[in-house]
């Protein structure tokens, strides 16, 4: 990250802890968590014809993420450790990306949207 960005950054977070408080870092943390998941499945093909996954929540390094059909949930966790990887990779440099996830727990979604993450 160039030195400009950084200091760009650094502002943002400022910025942030001074609207929204403490909390401010952890919603940071994990808006960029739910943006590298979302970039992660869309270049490894997994959102085609009408699938998608989202990232439900994150606790100690487990990434709970809930599929759209089970087909999906099975391609999911066939390609975990790959994800895992791609995602903490994205999250690399990141301003505010604090978290770093270890491994994923794979449900299928029942539809009601609730993304608490």
């Amino acid at each position: 990250m160039s030195q400009r960005a950084e200091e760009a950054a650094v502002a943002v977070q400022r910025a942030l802890l001074a609207c929204m408080g403490p909390a401010a870092a952890e919603h940071l943390a994990s808006a960029q968590l739910r943006l590298a998941w979302q970039e992660t499945v869309v270049a490894a093909g997994l959102t085609r014809g009408g699938l998608s996954s989202w990232l439900v929540r994150e606790r100690n390094g487990v990434g709970y993420v809930e599929a759209s059909e089970a087909i999906l949930a099975q391609e999911l966790t066939l390609r975990a450790e790959a994800l895992v990887s791609g995602v903490n990779q994205r999250l690399q440099g990141r301003p505010g990306a604090t978290i770093e996830l270890r491994r994923l727990a794979i449900s299928v979604g029942r539809g009601t949207g609730s993304r608490s993450l």
